[in-house]
């Protein structure tokens, strides 16, 4: 379990991240927000969260952007 403190950062990190992607045009999947949600609570280190990321939703990007 993580500290309230803890968990404020990290949302204000993840926030951040998010705001500044979809300000270049982005579009932010369900998928990595529930990903992003866990590690905010501590379920999962920043090192999974990147491995799901990696792993689960790095093609759709690609597929996504070839049929732009």
């Amino acid at each position: 379990m993580i500290s309230k403190a803890e968990q404020e950062y990290r949302r204000k990190i993840i926030e951040y991240g998010i705001a500044s992607c979809e300000l270049e045009g982005c579009i932010i999947s369900d998928e990595y927000r529930r990903l992003s949600e866990r590690y905010i609570k501590g379920e999962i280190t920043l090192e999974e969260l990147g491995n799901q990321v990696r792993k689960n939703l790095w093609w759709r990007y690609i597929v996504s952007s070839i049929n732009v």
